[in-house]
């Protein structure tokens, strides 16, 4: 493993040199951008139809998309009727005038929303629009339908993926007002002082000693991250999953339990260099059902017999909604700071945007 500076995190100066688009300000401002979308669709409104469908399309790339896996799966046990998550260009044939399809993109100019959109249009279909401005937003506005224009004060960094309290809690409140789920003003609140309990905790000034996230980074670096959760958190380990790709430019992946123990234990043995590649991030609650948790616990051993690295990270918040935050709250402070590591700027995405060039 290469040699590494992680003095480096305890440096304002040096990790400001890095973070040259103030991605760590997005992170440490996640809590604000909740309360500032709350505030922001207070005034959406829907029509009668709206309120009658009988399913949800969320289409979206992403981060603009990141928030619809979340909500599945918080809400799972609340939501009476189906949500689907679509990341293509086309709308599947099921849906219907029945279906309200959210269509949502940052940027405004995500060539698979738009085209979802169009179609939407194009069948007459009930729809809505999330996302800053620009192609989608100019699109509600002409079509006359109802949509959410983000104003991104608490996202210094522009980045799609460091705007997901704009983003998720706008789908949430978009589903709470057409009365698809319960989430008053009260709940927004709580989950905003539990992730700044998690700010106060991690932040740049905590030095490593004392700072959980800067540590989990110290021992994620070199490392594959492998993400493990289950139920409420399924959504935010995928979210995260998306950030150590983008801000931490490395390679991560996402299981879920109970789904893992029918098959992923028995790829642990080769090859014979998992042991010093690979690095188990488990994220725990307290809110698991008691099989869960045992699953958890043996999971863990099993992870450990095969002499692999495993994290536990017990997720705060005595909510599954609160959890969903708080975890997505530490998981970027543990991404940030393990880019920061690999003295990589977290902004900018020369991949992605090679890729979109050659497919312009």
């Amino acid at each position: 493993m290469d040699s590494f500076d992680q003095t480096l995190l305890d440096d304002p100066t040096r990790l400001a040199a890095i973070d040259t688009s103030q991605v760590l300000a997005s992170i440490v401002a996640l809590p604000e951008q909740c309360l500032d979308a709350a505030a922001q669709i207070q005034n959406l409104n829907f029509p009668d139809p709206y309120r009658s469908v009988k399913r949800v399309l969320i289409a979206g790339m992403g981060g603009s998309n990141l928030g619809g896996r979340i909500i599945e799966a918080v809400f799972a046990d609340e939501l009476t009727l189906p949500m689907v998550r679509l990341h293509d260009y086309h709308l599947p044939a099921w849906a219907d005038a029945q279906t309200l399809i959210i269509c949502s993109s940052y940027s405004g100019t995500t060539e698979e929303t738009l085209s979802v959109a169009a179609e939407a249009i194009q069948r007459q279909l009930l729809w809505t629009a999330i996302g800053t401005g620009a192609d989608l937003i100019a699109l509600a506005q002409a079509q006359a339908v109802p949509y959410y224009q983000i104003q991104p004060t608490h996202n210094p960094s522009d980045q799609p993926r460091l705007a997901l309290g704009y983003s998720l809690i706008g789908q949430l409140l978009i589903l709470a007002k057409l009365g698809l789920i319960n989430l008053p003003a009260s709940a927004i609140d709580h989950l905003v002082a539990a992730m700044k309990l998690v700010v106060s905790q991690n932040q740049l000034s905590v030095p490593l000693n004392s700072n959980p996230a800067k540590q989990l980074a110290v021992s994620l670096y070199g490392r594959l991250p492998v993400l493990i959760s289950s139920g409420h958190l399924i959504g935010t380990t995928h979210s995260l999953k998306n950030q150590f790709n983008e801000n931490a430019k490395t390679f991560a992946a996402c299981f879920d339990l109970p789904e893992l123990n029918h098959h992923l234990m028995e790829g642990l043995v080769h090859p014979s260099t998992n042991p010093q590649n690979l690095a188990f991030i488990s994220f725990l609650s307290s809110l698991y059902s008691e099989r869960i948790s045992r699953r958890f616990s043996l999971t863990q051993e099993v992870i450990t017999q095969n002499h692999l690295p495993v994290y536990p990270y017990a997720v705060p918040g005595d909510t599954e909604l609160t959890q969903a935050f708080t975890g997505l709250q530490f998981g970027s402070f543990v991404i940030f700071y393990l880019g920061m590591l690999y003295q990589q700027d977290p902004a900018p995405i020369p991949w992605v945007d090679y890729f979109k060039a050659k497919l312009a």
